[in-house]
Protein backbone atom coordinates (compact mmCIF):
# COMPACT_ATOMS: atom_id res chain seq x y z
CA UNK A 1 0.00 0.00 0.00
CA UNK A 2 1.36 3.48 -0.67
CA UNK A 3 2.27 6.01 1.66
CA UNK A 4 -0.19 9.01 1.49
CA UNK A 5 2.81 11.27 1.88
CA UNK A 6 4.31 10.50 -1.57
CA UNK A 7 5.19 13.38 -4.03
CA UNK A 8 2.23 15.08 -5.73
CA UNK A 9 2.88 16.37 -9.07
CA UNK A 10 -0.20 18.98 -8.32
CA UNK A 11 0.89 21.82 -7.24
CA UNK A 12 -1.48 24.11 -4.76
CA UNK A 13 -2.82 27.17 -6.71
CA UNK A 14 -0.89 30.16 -5.39
CA UNK A 15 1.76 28.23 -3.67
CA UNK A 16 5.12 29.59 -5.58
CA UNK A 17 7.90 28.00 -6.63
CA UNK A 18 11.13 28.26 -5.12
CA UNK A 19 13.77 30.74 -7.15
CA UNK A 20 15.74 27.79 -8.40
CA UNK A 21 13.47 25.60 -9.43
CA UNK A 22 11.54 28.20 -11.41
CA UNK A 23 14.93 29.06 -12.90
CA UNK A 24 15.36 25.45 -14.01
CA UNK A 25 11.93 25.34 -15.70
CA UNK A 26 12.81 27.95 -18.13
CA UNK A 27 15.94 25.84 -19.06
CA UNK A 28 16.26 25.64 -22.64
CA UNK A 29 17.04 22.25 -23.49
CA UNK A 30 16.38 20.54 -27.28
CA UNK A 31 12.64 20.16 -28.28
CA UNK A 32 13.96 16.63 -30.47
CA UNK A 33 17.07 14.76 -30.78
CA UNK A 34 17.24 15.03 -34.78
CA UNK A 35 18.52 18.11 -35.83
CA UNK A 36 20.23 19.55 -33.00
CA UNK A 37 22.79 22.44 -32.94
CA UNK A 38 25.62 23.70 -30.89
CA UNK A 39 26.41 27.63 -30.10
CA UNK A 40 30.13 27.80 -31.20
CA UNK A 41 30.53 30.33 -28.87
CA UNK A 42 29.12 28.81 -25.42
CA UNK A 43 27.93 25.10 -26.23
CA UNK A 44 24.59 25.39 -25.44
CA UNK A 45 22.36 22.67 -27.71
CA UNK A 46 19.27 23.00 -29.23
CA UNK A 47 17.48 22.24 -31.97
CA UNK A 48 17.51 24.91 -35.65
CA UNK A 49 14.39 26.02 -34.66
CA UNK A 50 14.77 27.05 -31.17
CA UNK A 51 17.86 29.05 -32.35
CA UNK A 52 15.56 31.01 -34.62
CA UNK A 53 12.70 31.49 -32.46
CA UNK A 54 14.53 32.50 -29.35
CA UNK A 55 18.48 32.83 -30.58
CA UNK A 56 21.02 31.53 -27.85
CA UNK A 57 20.20 32.58 -24.17
CA UNK A 58 23.90 32.93 -23.34
CA UNK A 59 25.11 34.94 -26.23
CA UNK A 60 22.32 37.27 -27.29
CA UNK A 61 24.77 39.72 -28.70
CA UNK A 62 25.24 37.37 -31.58
CA UNK A 63 21.70 38.55 -33.05
CA UNK A 64 20.44 34.66 -33.94
CA UNK A 65 16.29 35.12 -33.39
CA UNK A 66 14.67 35.40 -36.43
CA UNK A 67 17.82 35.41 -38.43
CA UNK A 68 18.33 32.24 -40.54
CA UNK A 69 21.79 33.19 -41.98
CA UNK A 70 23.18 34.45 -38.56
CA UNK A 71 22.19 30.89 -36.81
CA UNK A 72 24.35 29.11 -39.30
CA UNK A 73 27.12 31.21 -39.18
CA UNK A 74 27.30 31.17 -35.56
CA UNK A 75 26.03 27.56 -34.49
CA UNK A 76 27.68 24.27 -35.61
CA UNK A 77 26.31 20.27 -35.70
CA UNK A 78 30.00 19.29 -35.64
CA UNK A 79 30.11 18.24 -31.44
CA UNK A 80 30.91 15.71 -29.43
CA UNK A 81 29.13 14.47 -26.17
CA UNK A 82 26.34 15.91 -24.09
CA UNK A 83 26.23 17.19 -20.64
CA UNK A 84 22.78 18.69 -18.69
CA UNK A 85 23.74 21.45 -16.67
CA UNK A 86 21.04 22.01 -13.88
CA UNK A 87 23.60 24.51 -11.45
CA UNK A 88 25.91 25.73 -13.28
CA UNK A 89 27.69 28.15 -10.70
CA UNK A 90 27.86 24.68 -8.37
CA UNK A 91 28.56 22.02 -10.84
CA UNK A 92 32.06 20.60 -11.52
CA UNK A 93 31.54 19.75 -15.09
CA UNK A 94 30.52 23.40 -15.70
CA UNK A 95 33.55 24.72 -14.32
CA UNK A 96 35.51 22.14 -16.47
CA UNK A 97 33.53 22.87 -19.74
CA UNK A 98 33.96 27.16 -18.44
CA UNK A 99 29.89 27.29 -18.76
CA UNK A 100 29.70 27.55 -15.19
CA UNK A 101 28.47 31.37 -15.68
CA UNK A 102 25.71 30.20 -18.09
CA UNK A 103 22.43 29.66 -17.94
CA UNK A 104 21.23 25.87 -16.56
CA UNK A 105 20.76 23.87 -19.84
CA UNK A 106 22.25 21.32 -21.81
CA UNK A 107 25.70 21.91 -23.84
CA UNK A 108 28.05 19.93 -25.73
CA UNK A 109 31.20 18.63 -24.75
CA UNK A 110 33.33 19.40 -27.80
CA UNK A 111 32.58 21.70 -30.64
CA UNK A 112 34.06 21.72 -34.16
CA UNK A 113 33.70 24.98 -36.68
CA UNK A 114 34.95 28.40 -36.77
CA UNK A 115 33.30 31.56 -36.80
CA UNK A 116 33.99 34.09 -39.81
CA UNK A 117 36.88 36.59 -39.02
CA UNK A 118 34.10 39.63 -38.66
CA UNK A 119 32.25 37.62 -35.96
CA UNK A 120 35.65 36.74 -34.08
CA UNK A 121 36.81 40.08 -34.13
CA UNK A 122 33.27 41.02 -32.83
CA UNK A 123 33.65 38.59 -29.94
CA UNK A 124 37.36 39.81 -29.20
CA UNK A 125 36.15 43.59 -29.17
CA UNK A 126 33.40 42.68 -26.44
CA UNK A 127 36.11 40.28 -24.55
CA UNK A 128 34.37 36.99 -25.06
CA UNK A 129 35.86 33.87 -25.25
CA UNK A 130 34.69 31.12 -27.73
CA UNK A 131 34.15 27.38 -27.15
CA UNK A 132 34.55 25.93 -31.32
CA UNK A 133 37.99 24.68 -32.40
CA UNK A 134 38.94 24.38 -36.19
CA UNK A 135 39.29 21.47 -37.74
CA UNK A 136 42.77 19.75 -36.61
CA UNK A 137 43.30 22.08 -34.02
CA UNK A 138 44.43 21.17 -30.01
CA UNK A 139 41.32 20.83 -27.92
CA UNK A 140 42.91 21.55 -25.11
CA UNK A 141 43.77 25.23 -26.22
CA UNK A 142 40.91 27.88 -25.04
CA UNK A 143 40.59 31.23 -27.48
Amino acid sequence: MMDDDRYDDDEEEGEPLPPKVEELAQAPVPTAIKGVRSCMRCGIIKTLDQFLEYGCENCPFLDMAGNHERCNLCTTAFFEGQVAVMDPGESWTAKWLRVDTYLPGVYAISITGQFDREIEEELESRGCRWRCRPVGSDPNVMA
